[in-house]
């Protein structure tokens, strides 16, 4: 039996009810339509005694759906088709799966590609593991002790390895248990998930779960990766730069505001820098009352960025007021402590104003008061 979501929008689906099945199995499906019935004959004889659903979920610009369509009447499984459009399917593949995580009705999801290299017959393993380990997240390894990645070849073997590697040095306490952080075989306890916070982007959407979830429980299996069955590889130069965007993005997840703060005074060391040259050499000003006046424009500067980027979404019981009179004192004061070393390298040693101003600057880095 097959339930077409063609037309649906799985986010706006009634999905409250649960129980009816014990697994969901998610596909997502790029041009597979060689591989739909050899997947669906090995999937319903290797979860038999497990009420089990499959969802396709479906980027396709070949005949996918029309073939799984016509396949629903050759097994038992309940089959659920989400085609989406054009306009939805930027995300990639992990897009494709937060959806079908979003269709799913059992309690435990398992994901898996279309092309037979993860293999069926591990389903009902990685499933009575997932139910016995007390496991949030049960991985399917290709490079734990018993797995086996030989099918890749050697060159992509050696990649995968290096690109395990490189996630799990990028999140050395998070993923210290895992050894294939990368895999596209995984079972989760839906009621674990927040679907909510994730961003999916391209192939790796288990590095984003385990990444955006660290309460989760992390268990594997080992897997041995199999042979394409039909269809080409998906991966590719965009998939690799796609990877790294994404790994850059969850490793500064929570530290944005830091980035900005620094940013912020670097720009402002630049402004005083600019503000000190236009004084001392454009208007003529004495380099001591010029410094005075670069400062209280680097630091309108940092208080004006500060408030509006960096710290522009903080509630907090000070005015504004307040907090520039404090910004601009802390600062002020900080240039009366400079100012005689500043008059003694100018006026004794020769040095130039501007090597003078670019010493320790730690109000214009700072949060307004």
């Amino acid at each position: 039996m097959i339930e077409n979501l063609l037309t649906s929008n799985p986010i706006s689906l009634d999905l409250q009810i649960q129980g009816q099945y014990e697994l969901s199995v998610v596909i997502p499906t790029r041009n597979e339509s060689g591989n739909i019935a050899p997947l669906l004959s090995r999937i319903e004889q290797a979860t038999k005694g497990i009420v089990t659903e499959v969802i396709f979920v479906d980027d396709s610009t070949d005949n996918t759906p029309e073939t799984i369509t016509k396949l629903q009447d050759q097994f038992s499984l309940q089959v659920k088709l989400v085609s989406r459009p054009p306009e939805r399917r930027k995300n990639g593949l992990g897009g494709a799966v937060l959806e079908g995580f979003k269709v799913a009705q059992a309690p435990w999801v398992c994901v898996m590609d279309a092309d037979l290299q993860h293999p069926p017959e591990l389903l009902p393993k990685i499933y009575k593991h997932a139910e016995k380990a007390g496991s949030d997240v049960v991985v399917g390894s290709r490079l734990s002790t018993g797995g086996d990645a030989r099918s890749l070849g050697l060159k992509r073997t050696i990649i995968s390895r290096v690109f395990a590697g490189t996630t799990r040095i990028t999140f050395p306490q998070r993923l210290k248990n895992v050894t294939d952080p990368l895999s596209g075989f995984f079972i989760l306890r839906k009621a674990a998930l927040n679907t909510n916070i994730l961003r999916p982007d391209g192939f790796k959407i288990l590095l984003e779960i385990l990444a955006t979830h660290p309460e989760m429980a992390v268990s594997e299996i080992p897997m041995h990766f199999g042979y394409r069955n039909a269809g080409e590889s998906k991966a590719s130069l965009k998939e690799t730069v796609r990877y790294f965007r994404t790994l850059f993005r969850l490793r500064l997840a929570g530290h944005q505001n830091f980035l900005r703060f620094l940013a912020v005074g670097f720009s402002g060391l630049l402004v005083n820098s600019v503000a000190l040259a236009v004084f001392t050499e454009l208007a003529a000003i004495h380099y001591l009352y010029s410094a005075i006046l670069a400062t209280q424009v680097s630091t309108l500067w940092n208080f004006s960025l500060t408030e509006m980027w960096v710290f522009g979404k903080r509630e907090t019981e000070r005015p504004f007021l307040h907090r520039l009179v404090g910004f601009l004192l802390v600062n002020n004061l900080l240039l009366l402590l400079r100012g005689p070393i500043m008059t003694l390298m100018v006026g004794q040693w020769g040095v130039h104003p501007q090597v003078c101003m670019q010493g320790p600057r730690t109000a214009d880095m700072s949060t307004p008061l």
